[in-house]
């Protein structure tokens, strides 16, 4: 993937195994598209968990910088969702919503599967081995909350490393621990563009 604005919107997410069917459908005919007729939010990706028996998912959103989430045109979509998106909302589970400003998003190749993790503002980042791309921002804790979102993040950073493995993805932010979360690309989406 390639980040080419100043801030990014990470958002984790599972949901009710009796509206996997309806939620693939709506957040990839609907939801996502919708978002992308904001000016502003560039381009997004639709990831999920690489375990085929989790029902997760990671949707990173490329956005021109932090402010567009405080605007008129997302805050109505925010505010006045669609009957789906309204009838969606309660088979989301473990939603967590986090902006960063973008740190770096280093040159590499576009992989397959991201493992986006969660650090400390001090912890420290492994050097990525050839064939993985960091992408790395500072969470925003006063940008713009969610309807959905129950708490504020912590401070902090988000590291996603990708790759074409889901070894060498999680083997950058997890290194030997287990446990590390890995999500497999559904489909990518540029602002814009017409299928």
């Amino acid at each position: 993937m390639r980040l080419r604005g100043t801030a990014f919107l990470a958002l984790w997410n599972g949901v009710a195994p009796e509206a996997l069917g309806a939620y693939e459908d709506w957040h990839s005919r609907e939801h996502v598209p919708e978002r992308l007729t904001v000016p502003g939010i560039l381009a997004a990706w639709r990831y999920r968990d690489a375990d085929p028996a989790k029902h997760d998912f990671f949707t990173l959103y490329d956005l021109a910088d932090v402010a567009v989430l405080e605007g008129v045109p997302y805050q109505r979509l925010v505010s006045q969702p669609t009957p789906a998106s309204l009838a969606m909302r309660p088979k989301l589970t473990g939603l967590t919503r986090i902006v960063c400003r973008l740190d770096a998003s280093e040159p590499g190749p576009d992989g397959r599967f991201l493992a986006p993790h969660v650090i400390g503002p001090e912890a420290p980042i492994a050097a990525p081995p050839p064939g993985v791309r960091l992408h790395r921002g500072t969470i925003d804790v006063q940008a713009a909350g969610h309807p959905l979102s129950r708490t504020k993040p912590a401070p902090g950073r988000v590291v996603m490393a990708e790759a074409d493995s889901e070894h060498a993805a999680t083997a950058v932010v997890y290194g030997d621990r287990t446990g590390g979360r890995v999500f497999a690309l559904i489909e990518a989406f540029i602002a814009g563009a017409t299928a």
